[in-house]
């Protein structure tokens, strides 16, 4: 069912704007994310609904840039899937760390993660911000559980160490601390360029397909 939807008008003057749905199953949760979007200047629009059919139904009409789901939800495998299908971006909304209820390939398509007790028109603005600049959304202490859900228990001497130089090391530990590329580049004084350059090497050494899992990885290995 649909819930609200909410246009706002593009200014001539103003860089481009993302639009957002948000497919929450809580209404209370729901309605609250919806009213702290649509008052962020970096969301052009924003739409709300409660069920899979309406979901598929908005983003083949209204192709959203990203869109909200709950990461425990048995709703998620489909609405992930339909997202992926017209190219918008996931953001999982998490009640826990406790990550055996969310499925795996839920997971792993997702493009960033927001935990619904730090939820703020703060945290969402900067949760987006990060996926536009490309950057993966990650709560603090979410890597290790994510690491234990998705690769499950390792014996020891049984994972290779991955030969990171010191400079790789440095940028590793800004990654775990949930650094964008800017501000990496920033804290150790080299450009943007030079601090995405040295993310994607890590991300080629680990055999990681995305951020999370590249510093989930290198914690299960005491890399960091």
């Amino acid at each position: 069912m649909l819930d609200e939807l909410q246009n706002r008008p593009e200014e001539q003057t103003s860089p481009p704007r993302i639009s957002v749905l948000v497919a929450l199953e809580s209404e209370l949760v729901r309605c609250g994310v919806f009213n702290m979007l649509r008052d962020l200047p970096s969301v052009a629009r924003v739409w709300s609904c409660s069920g899979p059919i309406a979901a598929r139904e908005l983003m083949g009409e209204r192709r959203p840039g990203i869109v909200m789901c709950q990461g425990s939800s048995p709703l998620a495998p489909a609405l992930v899937k339909d997202a992926e299908e017209h190219g918008a971006r996931i953001l999982l909304l998490l009640e826990d760390l406790r990550l055996e209820a969310i499925d795996e390939a839920v997971m792993l398509s997702a493009h960033g993660f927001l935990m619904q007790s730090e939820l703020t028109a703060s945290s969402l603005e900067q949760a987006i911000a990060k996926l536009e600049g490309g950057d993966m959304p990650l709560p603090t202490g979410m890597a290790r559980s994510l690491m234990a859900r998705v690769r499950g228990p390792v014996s020891s001497g049984s994972v290779r160490k991955a030969s990171l130089t010191p400079r790789e090391q440095q940028v590793l530990a800004l990654l775990a601390q949930g650094f964008s590329n800017k501000q990496i580049a920033r804290r150790i004084g080299i450009s943007e360029h030079g601090a995405k350059r040295h993310v994607t090497n890590l991300l080629a050494k680990l055999n990681s397909p995305n951020r999370t899992l590249a510093v989930a990885l290198a914690l299960q290995e005491g890399l960091v």
